[in-house]
């Protein structure tokens, strides 16, 4: 089961990476492109560090 759900927080932190990148593609007006950068990266930083965890702690 962690070996699934870290495989699940790893995807869910590739998901968020694309969409920040075409967000930043496509011009999002509303927000500043560095903004949606940063916590775009950082969340995606977060999601694969748990993924990681959860896949290192599959023992």
């Amino acid at each position: 089961m962690r070996k699934e759900l870290g495989k699940y927080f790893i995807d869910i932190s590739k998901l968020i990476f694309a969409g920040v990148v075409l967000s930043t593609i496509l011009k999002v007006e509303d927000f500043s492109k560095i903004i949606i950068l940063l916590v775009g990266l950082i969340i995606t930083i977060i999601l694969a560090t748990i993924g990681f965890i959860f896949l290192k702690n599959n023992k």
